[in-house]
């Protein structure tokens, strides 16, 4: 072998090998076929595998689908797929949804994501769990979020427990709501999450304020606002009662819906009586005015 030869060999063997091409072009390759673009995609190192969650959307806007993969000697493998095909997706932005970080504190890590269903205006937070090439969803908290209490951080969920479209009135009047939530707080607990509403009595004078705030703007216009305006004051009834003050909400109900000295006595046997269904459907005490 020549001098210029052995050389060249021995650069070839101290070279780097060229990377593999990514193995997440096969699955995006296949989506791409169905017509299905990338619109997000978050990875992390785990063990020194790759794990990766990824959306793909329709081009046309229709709907989006999301998949979890790990990927092993160059090979990704599936292991979680949202259940709908109908959902509109969206990885979290947050460091605790995104991050991949041991939220659950068990050696696992999570990824969130956030499900709306477009038609019913509702939408949910969907957390996974990986741990050992295993992915599982431990959670779907409706309207969820991740907030910050302090050095904490919490899921703020809400429901609707009186029904996604609330319908209150009689003769001289009605409405329908779908914004009467009540707020619920959960927190990590070794693989799990538990509530722990009752824990964080400020956050919900904040949202007190901050609701009886927009009641105040409704309160203006309420032949148009008259449904987001019962959701509010229902809601800050449930906000009450997570600080342990059941009482005080219901009393203040009778504040947000005080009628003018003028109103006549039709309209105030009308709203009497739609008291008295919102107090069967609360659950109120029949010793509490």
């Amino acid at each position: 072998m020549t001098p210029a030869a052995a050389l060249l060999a021995a650069f070839a063997i101290a070279a780097p090998i060229a990377p593999a091409s990514d193995p997440l072009q096969v699955p995006e390759s296949a989506w791409a076929a169905k017509r299905f673009t990338v619109k997000d995609r978050v990875s992390h190192l785990i063990n020194g595998l790759p794990v990766t969650a990824v959306v793909y959307g329709a081009e046309d806007g229709s709907s989006d689908r999301l998949e979890a993969y790990v990927t092993v000697d160059g090979k990704a493998y599936l292991g979680y797929s949202h259940p709908s095909q109908n959902d509109r997706l969206e990885l979290d932005t947050t460091p605790a949804g995104r991050g991949f970080r041991d939220f659950l504190e068990d050696g696992s890590r999570i990824i969130a994501y956030h499900a709306s269903i477009r038609a019913l205006n509702a939408s949910s937070l969907d957390v996974i769990r990986y741990k050992e090439f295993h992915f599982s969803r431990v959670a779907s908290f409706p309207e969820g979020r991740f907030i910050q209490d302090g050095d904490e951080t919490l899921v703020l969920s809400r429901d609707l427990p009186l029904g996604r479209f609330l319908s209150i009135g009689c003769e001289s009047f009605g409405t329908i709501s779908q914004t009467a939530f009540r707020t619920r707080l959960y927190a990590p607990l070794r693989g799990r999450f538990v509530e722990t509403t009752e824990k964080h009595p400020r956050l919900f004078t904040e949202e007190i304020a901050r609701k009886e705030a927009a009641l105040a703007r409704l309160r203006d216009d309420l032949q148009t606002n008259a449904g987001e305006y019962l959701g509010l004051a229902l809601s800050i009834y449930y906000d009450y009662a997570a600080r342990g003050e059941a009482r005080k909400g219901w009393d203040r109900q009778r504040e947000f819906f005080q009628l003018p000295a003028r109103a006549p006595a039709s309209v105030r046997s009308c709203f009497e009586s739609m008291r008295a269904g919102l107090r069967a459907r609360l659950g109120i005490p029949a010793d509490w005015p």
